[in-house]
């Protein structure tokens, strides 16, 4: 489905949204061509942004960011050159080389449970990251006023009647934090948490007077040891001390970077050489 934003405004709609997009960048015409160079769209799985000349044209660049989007092993930057008549029976007569760019959803997914001035400032600290946050909680006025405040563009805010609800739209490995503003409620969304037993990590914000009272209900509701030590309280780096919220919010920063620097890998053919793109000009000079 085509949307009438333009590919500025779907830029950060994507990030924000924390969905997988490839950009496709007209970077040389040759002869008749329906948009200049540097004309540009965004497509997702769902939808297009933009356009970069409409017809069989844009039709054929969408079916190859497609086919990039479903298959992890696609590389990050494809450079195709399309002979509008022969390729795409437009009666243009030019040739369009367009340069792919994908950009995979991102690897770190973060849930935040409560809105309170701890969860605040540890939100703009980790809207830094590449990472796709989701921030929840129950009451309305919280997520009203930080709606109308405005985020980083890689958080979401999530409103529920209970914030249990928001653990079935979780997705596989996330990070999960908890810090409500009701020790029962962060006992009862530990237990949900562990009971989906895909979280990559678990932390609850509290005193090691609180983590011990919790691990000893975890024990008796039959979680495992393993299960139980999964649970990081308090949560944060030992290292930095601190009660305030920002000094908190570093802590909790500190740790989460921690268990999410692992080493990038590096895609196979990720970067186009000099020579590869000289191929692609000179194939499309060749159908003049």
């Amino acid at each position: 489905m085509m949307s009438s934003m333009s590919w500025v405004q779907a830029l950060q709609e994507v990030e924000k949204a924390g969905r997988a997009w490839v950009i496709a960048t007209v970077i040389g015409t040759q002869g008749s061509a329906p948009r200049e160079s540097s004309s540009k769209m965004i497509i997702t799985e769902e939808h297009s942004f933009d356009t970069i000349g409409g017809g069989q044209l844009e039709y054929a660049v969408c079916q190859k960011a497609r086919a990039m989007l479903q298959d992890a092993a696609s590389p990050s930057h494809v450079l195709e050159n399309f002979p509008l008549a022969a390729k795409t029976n437009q009666c243009c007569g030019g040739t369009v080389s367009v340069l792919l760019e994908y950009f995979p959803e991102p690897a770190n997914k973060i849930t935040i449970f409560g809105m309170g001035h701890v969860a605040t400032t540890l939100v703009n600290v980790l809207g830094n990251m590449q990472a796709k946050i989701s921030w929840v909680d129950s009451r309305e006025n919280l997520a009203q006023e930080h709606n109308i405040k405005g985020l980083p563009s890689n958080v979401t805010p999530y409103l529920y009647e209970s914030m249990l609800e928001h653990i079935d739209h979780m997705s596989h490995n996330e990070i999960a934090l908890v810090m409500t503003h009701d020790h029962a409620l962060d006992y009862q969304l530990v237990e949900a948490l562990l009971d989906r037993k895909d979280c990559r990590f678990i932390g609850l914000i509290g005193s090691k007077t609180k983590a011990l009272r919790f691990k000893k209900r975890l024990v008796s509701a039959s979680f495992s040891q393993a299960e139980i030590d999964s649970v990081h309280c308090p949560v944060g780096l030992n290292e930095i001390a601190g009660k305030k919220p920002f000094e908190i919010a570093i802590s909790i920063s500190g740790q989460i970077i921690q268990i999410t620097q692992t080493k990038a890998e590096t895609k196979k053919g990720s970067g186009l050489t000099w020579k590869e793109i000289n191929n692609v000009l000179s194939e499309e000079k060749a159908h003049i």
